[in-house]
């Protein structure tokens, strides 16, 4: 008898068995795991032919379910309704597809008809990350810069897929040629958003604008600037705001108001007046600073807290110079150094003994 071979066929037959009890009980193992992984995409799919028959019964055609389905892919296909509850999130798909800056006017209609099935009720005032986020109603400000810097306050009138509609709130000269690029400005209590856009023809009065492309709509934080707490009185006018007599001509000639300056910094300030204009209406005021006095300063009213017989303008500087700008930013330092006790500085003691001497 071979024992030898006896030995090696049991040898090979256990182990045979121990890989197929590792193998059996790996499969047991990983079933749970199995079963939740199909029942996730079983779940998906559900989730996927719900939305395409609710929006199927609102007529949405088959290629433009197919476009919608491609943006829920590309943007959360874990969660398919994530896509349907954030118009913003459709918004920045759109502004990333290839070409969109170019596309044809037959795939701008079916974006536009697949937008307005899909978001019905799109929430007005969020947080925008692009300007097709944009709502008509907004206020926002287009600065042209050839030939000078020009500002042009603008009323949102429609977003469609290939733009921006705008009206001025004020008549203005030169606006630009259709193809120069301008300087798009929205301005929200949290933040301004900036963005470059080029201007389109427009028939008559209106402006038309295209989108802001992928990566170019920026946001800066209103309170990155340094903050000072300041009380000074202030007196203002309301530009576009018509005088006290008959016949006033509206503008510089406007009615004065008073108020007091409670906090200032290098992008914006605060003021409490008991006759407060609109928020979007622009003012006019001198602002006295330690070494010297900037006059007509313009701002822009962001927000208005109402405050029983007081009400606070939140303001953000318009068309400031940025040799104002970092003139307003030094004295808020010498500010500060004075309202805490401290030395003025040696070397900008000069600059406003100088600046003082020649008043």
């Amino acid at each position: 008898m071979d024992w030898q071979g006896i030995q090696q066929g049991f040898r090979g037959s256990f182990e045979g068995a121990a890989w197929a009890f590792l193998l059996l009980v790996a499969l047991l193992l990983s079933l749970p795991l199995l079963s939740m992984l199909f029942g996730e995409r079983l779940r998906r799919a559900r989730r996927l032919k719900r939305i395409q028959s609710n929006l199927s019964s609102k007529g949405i055609r088959p290629e433009e379910w197919n476009l919608l389905k491609d943006a829920i892919q590309s943007t959360c296909p874990e969660n398919p309704d994530r896509l349907l509850g954030s118009v913003s999130l459709f918004n920045t798909w759109v502004d990333g597809l290839p070409g969109i800056d170019h596309a044809e006017p037959e795939l701008l209609a079916t974006l536009q008809r697949i937008k307005e099935l899909a978001f019905p009720d799109s929430p007005h005032g969020l947080v925008p990350h692009g300007t097709r986020d944009l709502c008509p109603g907004t206020s926002l400000n287009l600065v042209h810069h050839k030939g000078g810097q020009e500002v042009i306050p603008c009323i949102v009138t429609e977003v469609s897929m290939d733009g921006l509609r705008l009206v001025p709130r004020q008549s203005a000269g030169h606006r630009g040629l259709a193809g120069e690029q301008v300087s798009l400005f929205y301005p929200r209590p949290e933040a301004m958003y900036h963005a470059i856009v080029t201007l389109k023809t427009a028939p008559g009065s209106e402006l038309r604008t295209t989108h802001a492309q992928q990566g170019q709509f920026r946001v800066q934080q209103l309170r990155e600037n340094w903050r000072v707490d300041v009380d000074m009185e202030v007196p203002f006018v309301v530009l576009g705001e018509a005088g006290p007599g008959p016949g006033s001509a509206p503008g510089w000639s406007a009615r004065p108001h008073t108020g007091r300056m409670i906090n200032l910094s290098g992008n914006g300030a605060a003021i409490v007046t008991r006759t407060p204009p609109l928020r979007g209406a622009r003012i006019s005021f001198p602002l006295v600073l330690p070494s010297k006095t900037l006059h007509d300063l313009q701002a822009e009213v962001l927000h208005v807290s109402e405050g029983g017989e007081l009400s606070r303008l939140h303001l953000v500087f318009r068309n400031l110079d940025p040799g104002d700008q970092e003139l307003i930013i030094r004295n808020l330092f010498l500010i500060y150094r004075e309202q805490a006790g401290l030395e003025p500085l040696v070397e900008s003691a000069p600059v406003i003994t100088q600046t003082r001497s020649r008043r």
